[in-house]
């Protein structure tokens, strides 16, 4: 049998920044063009916003049914956590394997792997190629987020899809219902506060993600989530609120607040921000490889499931100052996490067992028991 040797080409460019030769207002052009095309539409059976990601050059290694490979610069369209739009000059068959070095939000790039699911005919020799990527990125690597233009994942949102524990705070009724109404086909439990007082024996007891308005009576949003994260507590912030004042904004800006949206809710919009951060597949759930055997795959998915009760069970030690069983608990969690791929938890057990081993006292250590109480409860959907 004759031997295929493996080889990677180039295509040459001939100084262009991209297979198209296109940049500047050229592209912009050409991108602006395809943005009109299909404003407006929505896809019932697409899973992930798509945002737009425009980049004039974006490094792909195409590898060909021979084994060969080709590198190939690539104008970049949109990108999702589930894929990515690019345009060519020629097409590109479907099923190919790509990997493309996707350009993080601060420095450096991500080899990110994948496949060509499309491939349509644009205009002339270009083509708009579509990418899945085998595994999901966390689109907040690549994208800077704004609380007021937050990079959300998710667009089709099946609401009983979403499970865990939201606490609302607002002082408002009538607002507390009217979210409680728009979640109403959803598997989450709703806890609904009047203020921060009422609300804080319910955070410090755990909850999965805090919703608020702006104006909390004895203080507002941004400062409450300060106070939280100085606190240890991580839990995800989405403010839904009427108040867009300069002074506001700027303040939300400054905070840990992840996600603002306007009043009145918009219930596909606020499905969507809860599924970034509660959905089964949400890139704030752990993540396990994909290569991992199927027998360990059982391991880690029974694992998860018991996730739950070790958070209820740190809690409760906790509050008795149990140090000797923080200590068991988190020594074993760390153990057992590392080994099955949930390294957040394990990391932060970790931290926990090394503390608590060095003789510090439970009381020092508790912001990072809290953070390991958070990190039970956002993986124990995982696997």
């Amino acid at each position: 049998m004759a031997r295929i040797e493996r080889h990677t080409s180039r295509v040459s460019s001939a100084g262009r920044l991209n297979t198209l030769g296109a940049q500047g207002r050229g592209l912009d052009a050409l991108l602006d063009e395809l943005d009109k095309a299909n404003e407006g539409r929505t896809s019932t059976n697409r899973t992930h916003v798509r945002w737009p990601f425009r980049h004039v050059s974006i490094q792909a290694l195409l590898t060909q049914p021979d084994g060969g490979e080709v590198r190939l610069s690539l104008a970049c369209r949109n990108l999702s956590v589930g894929g990515m739009s690019v345009l060519h000059n020629s097409f590109l068959h479907p099923g190919t394997v790509v990997v493309v070095d996707l350009p993080r939000a601060t420095h450096g790039v991500t080899k990110t792997r994948g496949r060509i699911v499309r491939c349509a005919h644009v205009r002339g020799t270009i083509h708009e190629i579509g990418i899945k990527f085998d595994d999901l990125i966390n689109l907040r690597e690549f994208k800077q987020s704004d609380p007021f233009e937050a990079a959300l994942a998710f667009e089709n949102v099946r609401p009983q899809d979403l499970t865990g524990t939201i606490l609302h705070i607002d002082p408002s009724q009538i607002d507390r219902q009217i979210v409680r109404h728009a979640l109403r086909d959803s598997a989450l439990s709703i806890r609904g506060c009047e203020s921060v007082d009422e609300a804080l024996p319910f955070i410090e007891r755990g909850c999965d993600l805090i919703l608020c308005e702006f104006n909390l009576v004895t203080q507002d949003a941004p400062t409450l989530a300060l106070s939280l994260r100085a606190d240890g507590y991580l839990q995800p912030i989405i403010v839904v609120s009427g108040n867009r004042s300069p002074a506001a904004m700027e303040m939300i800006r400054r905070s840990p607040i992840d996600v603002f949206l306007d009043k009145p809710v918009n219930s596909v919009q606020l499905l969507s921000a809860i599924a970034e951060f509660l959905a089964p597949d949400s890139r704030r759930q752990e993540q396990k490889p994909a290569d991992m055997p199927g027998d360990l795959k059982d391991l880690a998915q029974a694992f998860a499931s018991t996730l739950g009760d070790a958070a209820d069970r740190l809690e409760q030690c906790m509050q008795a100052h149990d140090q000797d069983e923080v200590f068991r608990m988190a020594t074993d969690l760390k153990g057992t996490a590392l080994s099955l791929g949930f390294t957040k938890v394990g990391n932060i057990a970790g931290e926990v067992s090394d503390a608590l081993g060095q003789g510090q006292p439970l009381e020092t250590v508790g912001r990072i028991v809290r953070k390991l109480v958070m990190a039970c409860r956002q993986s124990r959907h995982a696997a």
